[in-house]
């Protein structure tokens, strides 16, 4: 994994009340979610928050290995869906552990945290390593819980067995939901997207658009080659992909830039890829891995992407969230649900483990190591490069 510097600010947001979303506030998202939205990624051209204001910069704080040891970070894509919710990949937080095939967070599988297939985190010691910027400003920290869908099934290859030497990544659910502990506050850099219904949502040769806080190679390095001068994590960019028929599980879909100039990179994962649905903006994929690593495996023809179809996990996102795409299905999972008040939180209840790392203000001191959240690897690289081969051994028509 490669190293390199970032300042985080940290800004607490108002402290309100929230739960999953009650009936009425469901029913305002669907009027509300997607409108008035304008609308990284390799060679991806640089954007404003305002043109994404769904997308949002995951950090997750490590725990120092060694007393004295510099602070460190983990860091992902999310996408803003609700006021009080956010998707995200499970990589972004766990580790996959390709012998067992299954999700590891901080090097464990804990079968307690599993409720319904999923794999739902409420330690309060790791939750409040997390925090969201948006335009370069924490707007969330501290989440309530992060569930980890279906981390917790025991998948096997069904339509992934017409590739050779098929590995977990291709077929273990790499798909995550936040649940904030306080409400969002919507401005013009912070807005949520509304989220696809079922997976016609991402039929092939669906046009969809990217935005990403990862790397941004240079050409003639293999992205671990980086040094950190030329490490751009943070800054938000954007590509263009259309849905392939090239065949993956029901629960992911790959895609290209038909141009073969960009191709999201470590960072982005996590990500939305959003297309326009009834004049809409909706998050149609999360992205999950891509073969942006290898310099040579970036263009012509042979760059891919794979992302977890949100449609797929649509009654899911629903059951877990109260986001649901009808008055039926809301009361099927949500009957005579009220929300109930919650105490605030104090400023020392979400307080950053091991605060003598935290970072500074305005770049005074204080550095933070960031680690580039790679696509399913417990092996750090190893187990990508394999991927990728594959990868481009399977898609290079």
């Amino acid at each position: 994994m490669r190293w390199s510097s970032i300042i985080l600010i940290l800004l607490l947001s108002q402290l309100v009340n929230c739960d999953p979303l009650d009936k009425t506030e469901n029913e305002q998202r669907l009027k509300s979610c997607g409108k008035n939205i304008k609308s990284k990624v390799f060679k991806g051209r640089e954007a404003a928050q305002s043109e994404a204001p769904w997308s949002v910069f995951f950090i997750y704080m490590m725990k120092p290995a060694t007393e004295g040891e510099k602070s460190r970070a983990t860091v992902c894509t999310g996408t803003i869906v609700s006021s009080r919710h956010i998707l995200l990949a499970t990589h972004c937080i766990a580790n996959l552990n390709m012998e067992k095939a299954r999700w590891e967070v901080d090097g464990k599988f804990d079968q307690a945290n599993c409720k319904n297939d999923d794999y739902v985190i409420t330690d309060k010691e790791k939750l409040n390593r997390i925090m969201f910027q948006s335009n370069k400003q924490t707007i969330a920290r501290a989440p309530e819980k992060l569930t980890l869908v279906n981390a917790c099934l025991q998948r096997k290859p069904d339509k992934t067995t017409v590739y050779k030497n098929v590995t977990p990544q291709l077929y273990m659910d790499d798909f995550a939901i936040v649940d904030l502990y306080e409400e969002l506050t919507f401005t013009s850099t912070a807005q949520m997207v509304c989220v696809a219904e079922d997976i016609s949502a991402n039929a092939v040769d669906t046009k969809l658009d990217y935005f990403g806080f990862g790397l941004n190679p240079p050409e003639e390095k293999n992205a671990s080659e980086m040094t950190p001068e030329e490490e751009n994590t943070g800054v938000l960019r954007h590509e263009t992909v259309h849905v392939t028929n090239n065949p993956s599980e029901d629960y992911y879909f790959l895609a290209t830039d038909k141009s073969q100039k960009n191709v999201a990179c470590e960072g982005d994962s996590g990500g939305g890829a959003i297309g326009v649905i009834k004049q809409r903006k909706t998050i149609i994929g999360v992205l999950s891995q891509t073969n942006c690593e290898d310099k040579d495996k970036r263009t012509g023809g042979i760059a891919k992407e794979q992302y977890a179809s949100v449609g797929y996990y649509s009654e899911k996102i629903c059951k877990n969230t109260g986001i649901c795409k009808s008055e039926g299905e809301y009361e099927k999972y949500h009957p005579g649900y009220v929300k109930e008040q919650k105490p605030v939180r104090k400023p020392e209840d979400i307080q950053l483990p091991g605060s003598a790392g935290l970072p500074a203000q305005n770049g005074q001191g204080g550095g933070v190591q960031v680690v580039h959240a790679r696509e399913p690897d417990s092996a750090i690289g190893k187990n990508f490069i394999l991927i990728i081969a594959f990868v481009v051994f399977v898609f290079n028509f």
